[in-house]
């Protein structure tokens, strides 16, 4: 049994050591085939020019092209709703004014309020890419939202950011987060005095 597992090792190193005939000539073909240089002539196309234009409607691998926001209905935004409580409210709290106890218990770049003016006046198309692709400490989403739950989001925070705050764990959060504010503001103000 000794001898066959030792007459097996040597032929599977044997065989490794050897390529298939055609695999050399074929790569040795590719090495010496016929190319040409950026900027140089070619009498293959008609203009007589190696580097050719991209074809109309041909997309750049760089340009990030984001889908169409769909149309907000009831569902969507019953959507949105459930999924910004899910992934949303547990840093940004769940009326968005980032007083959550996630927040509180942050001592550094706390998650942001959403119901600034700046904040509202984001791009959805920006608002998007965050949420797909993170941002600072907010990880990435995209394995747990797919593009319509992304959307429905965007379409549930836009709501909020136009409504009052209304349900009691709204209210909260609105506190929470300013106290939260209130104490950020405080910690960076420069000390009087000279000392801490």
């Amino acid at each position: 049994m000794r001898r066959v597992r030792l007459l097996s090792w040597c032929l599977l190193l044997a065989g490794c050591g050897s390529a298939e005939p055609g695999w050399s000539a074929a790569l040795q073909r590719m090495k010496r085939q016929p190319r040409y240089d950026a900027y140089e002539a070619s009498a293959f196309f008609p203009d007589g020019k190696v580097m050719q234009p991209p074809p109309i409607g041909a997309v750049s691998r760089e340009q990030v092209l984001q889908p169409a926001a769909p149309r907000p209905t009831a569902e969507l935004l019953t959507l949105g709703r459930s999924r910004f409580g899910i992934f949303c409210a547990a840093c940004h709290g769940r009326g968005g004014y980032g007083g959550s106890v996630v927040a509180a218990n942050m001592t550094e770049r706390r998650p942001p309020s959403l119901r600034t003016p700046a904040m509202a006046a984001l791009p959805d198309a920006l608002v998007y890419s965050v949420i797909r692709d993170g941002f600072g400490r907010m990880p990435s989403y995209a394995a747990q939202l797919d593009e319509r739950e992304r959307w429905a989001v965007i379409a549930y925070l836009r709501q909020l950011q136009r409504t009052p705050t209304a349900a009691p764990d709204e209210r909260a959060d609105s506190s929470r987060g300013a106290r939260l504010r209130a104490l950020d503001s405080a910690r960076a103000a420069p000390w009087s005095g000279g000392t801490r």
